[in-house]
């Protein structure tokens, strides 16, 4: 069993080498992609800021130098309705954007020269979007809630409704968007599981219950954090801490962690199991789960304060 010591010594060896892979896999005009040596998008490279900016090496260059091309390439994607898109015929992707407005709200005022997206049109490209509402009844939940899609003109699901509504809380809401976000935070609770957490959509599909995932119940209570005495948050964080290692891959545990650090919640098991899991997704290359296990283990050291309203 290794030492408190040895395993901040373990830890840190292990952030300093997941900089070193992000840092060598950034595309040299910009952004990161899923994989090393593909296309550069959003959210790679939306995680891969956030990581390197949490775990900052007094050793290597100065971040608000080195994010200035990163975000360059995320103001090259930006349109004319301030939303970001991956590919400029393609629909923008909701979750990335509400993931932005989160990152870009920590990150870009650290950044020499100020390039970066218009954070604003962004907001208010977020703000306007909405699922689709129908108007049906049905026992189990309210299909009227407009929360956010993952694509334009389809049903409310729980990821992108979670994180653009941490987008909107991130930046001081104005009344327009904290009536989005009073609805969305609605539609959240609505979604919840019997017991606590959330699937990726509904509760339930036709009279059957649906179990509820590690990193939606994550993202669920991280969209809820400013709301901790709302029933749906203290079930759906027990029902996180009560198997907090049930789904073994580095994007669930990384969430994981994160909510924990929100909540306060103290987990050792689950950080040396992200510490432990290193090796693998490193070799399995993907290159977003890795920055979000490199911000995950950094996330006690900086009270995950960029993803925190």
């Amino acid at each position: 069993m290794p030492t408190g010591l040895e395993s901040v010594v373990a830890v840190d060896q292990t952030t300093a080498r997941l900089r070193g892979v992000l840092n060598a896999a950034a595309n040299r005009r910009g952004g990161w992609p899923y994989y090393q040596g593909k296309q550069s998008r959003i959210e790679p490279t939306c995680w891969a800021l956030l990581a390197l900016a949490e775990s900052d090496d007094e050793r290597a260059p100065s971040f608000s130098e080195s994010a200035a091309p990163h975000l360059d390439w995320l103001a090259s994607r930006q349109g004319a309705d301030g939303l970001l898109l991956d590919v400029p015929a393609a629909p923008p992707n909701f979750t990335t954007n509400g993931l932005a407005a989160c990152v870009l709200a920590h990150v870009a005022p650290r950044s020499r020269p100020p390039a970066s997206p218009d954070l604003q049109p962004l907001l208010d490209g977020v703000g306007a979007a909405k699922g689709v509402a129908v108007d049906a009844p049905d026992p189990r939940q309210d299909n009227r809630l407009q929360g956010w899609p993952w694509m334009p003109d389809t049903f409310s699901w729980i990821e992108p409704t979670c994180w653009c509504v941490l987008g909107l809380k991130k930046n001081e809401p104005s009344p327009a968007r904290s009536a989005r976000i009073a609805e969305a935070e609605k539609l959240i609770v609505n979604r919840m599981c019997d017991g606590g957490g959330w699937n990726f959509g509904n509760a339930s599909v036709v009279g059957q219950d649906l179990r509820p995932y590690q990193p939606t119940t994550a993202l669920g209570l991280m969209a809820l954090q400013d709301r901790p005495d709302l029933a749906a948050v203290t079930q759906s964080l027990a029902w996180l801490r009560r198997a907090p290692l049930r789904e073994p891959s580095a994007v669930a545990l990384a969430l994981t962690a994160i909510a924990f650090q929100i909540f306060g919640v103290a987990d050792d098991d689950v950080e040396a199991r992200l510490a432990a899991d290193a090796d693998r997704a490193e070799r399995l290359g993907n290159l977003q789960a890795l920055a979000m296990l490199l911000y995950a283990l950094t996330a006690r050291r900086h009270a995950a304060r960029a993803l925190r309203v």
